[in-house]
């Protein structure tokens, strides 16, 4: 499957020379619970970790349908190496919210910065002198070893005595170096494995107060990457799957030329009960690639024009569900239409099929967020 777009041919080079490095890398990736170190460093020097980085801060001023294409190219070479990207640039994207000072901090060193923890409110912050002392466990923290720093979901209570004001505790997401947290290796599954996403552990860590944002909030940069809220950055996690599925029929096609199954007179592509089946399941899946990176361009326009619209960040929600089912259905497809040449634990099409369901239990994936998009298109309160 070709992938033409406006992509910059600087970006699109940098991107496709860390997925040939990946490629050679692969038995690694197979097996290990981390990225080698030689992928991250190449992920930092080609600038892939700072495609959503604050410009201001030494990021890469990059379009967001780029960024979500460098992701598709990184993930056709492997899951885990386009996943790690994804989470090194949301965290970086919220540098944004913070103070501004402590955002140069944390990104001194913009071409070493990678940020790595886990955003769901899981861990506690404690008011303290200048700040808050916090304390949590962080599951599936993607790329945690290779991170400078980490970042911590976590409920704050509200300010004053308690009296009943009537304000519940707040949702922030806390910034902290990497070495003041634990990382607890349990990331042992069947998919996405070289991605580590081991589990995080901080012990009353002081995080100052300006280091701390909401998720959704306002945004001291002009960079148009700072507009884009949050949850209407899931298209660059649609677009893991989405080169996951293309990497499994670009592989199918290979096998389907000389590959004959039992009891038939013809490979597997001379057959035209076949020929249907791959059809359609080639145009649903660019056909979900489509409207990803159509719904990411509104975004991106409207991030541009000042204010992400809800209609855009509902239409990029179902863009998102949209690829993840469209990917899942055609790595399956793969995967059963090659029959006993793919069912070798160590195999391409294994790799992408379990990367794939792995992927796709994220909860952007999730019926919720599809759910809550359709409601804005029907008028109804979101």
């Amino acid at each position: 499957m070709s992938v033409t777009t406006n992509m910059s041919a600087d970006l699109r080079e940098r991107a496709d020379q860390v997925a040939e490095l990946a490629g050679r890398y692969a038995a690694d990736l197979a097996v290990s619970d981390q990225l080698p170190a030689e992928i991250v460093r190449a992920c930092l020097d080609a600038g892939l970790y700072r495609l959503c980085l604050p410009g201001e801060l030494g990021g890469a001023r990059v379009p967001l349908p780029d960024s979500v294409e460098a992701i598709e190219r990184l993930s056709y070479a492997d899951g885990s190496v386009g996943w790690c990207a994804v989470v090194a640039n949301v965290g970086a994207s919220l540098l944004a919210g913070i103070d501004r000072r402590q955002a140069a901090v944390i990104a001194a060193v913009p071409e070493r910065l990678c940020i790595a923890g886990g955003f769901p409110a899981t861990g506690r912050g404690v008011r303290a002198d200048g700040g808050y002392l916090l304390t949590g466990r962080w599951s599936f923290a993607s790329g945690a070893r290779a991170a400078t720093w980490l970042l911590g979901g976590m409920t704050v209570p509200p300010a004053g005595d308690g009296d009943g004001d009537g304000d519940g505790p707040a949702w922030l997401v806390g910034f902290f170096p990497a070495e003041q947290a634990r990382i607890v290796p349990n990331w042992d599954v069947i998919g996405l494995r070289a991605t580590g996403s081991h589990d995080v552990v901080a012990d009353e860590v002081l995080v100052p107060a300006g280091r701390t944002t909401p998720l959704v909030g306002p945004r001291w940069s002009n960079d148009p990457i700072a507009a884009v809220p949050f949850f209407a950055l899931g298209p660059l996690l649609g677009a893991v799957p989405l080169g996951i599925a293309r990497r499994a029929l670009d592989e199918l096609v290979k096998l389907a030329g000389t590959r004959v199954r039992f009891g038939q007179p013809r490979p597997l592509a001379a057959d035209p009960g076949f020929q249907d089946r791959f059809t359609s399941v080639l145009a649903r899946l660019g056909a979900a690639r489509s409207y990803l990176a159509d719904r990411a361009a509104e975004v991106w326009r409207t991030a541009v024009a000042g204010e992400v619209t809800p209609m855009a960040q509902a239409g990029a929600a179902l863009a998102v569900g949209e690829a993840a089912e469209a990917a899942l259905d055609a790595v399956q497809f793969a995967h059963r239409e090659a029959g006993t040449a793919a069912i070798r634990a160590d195999g391409v099409l294994t790799r992408c099929l379990t990367d794939t369901m792995v992927a796709t239990r994220h909860v952007a994936f999730s019926q919720f967020f599809r759910r809550d998009a359709g409601r804005r298109h029907l008028g109804v309160p979101a």
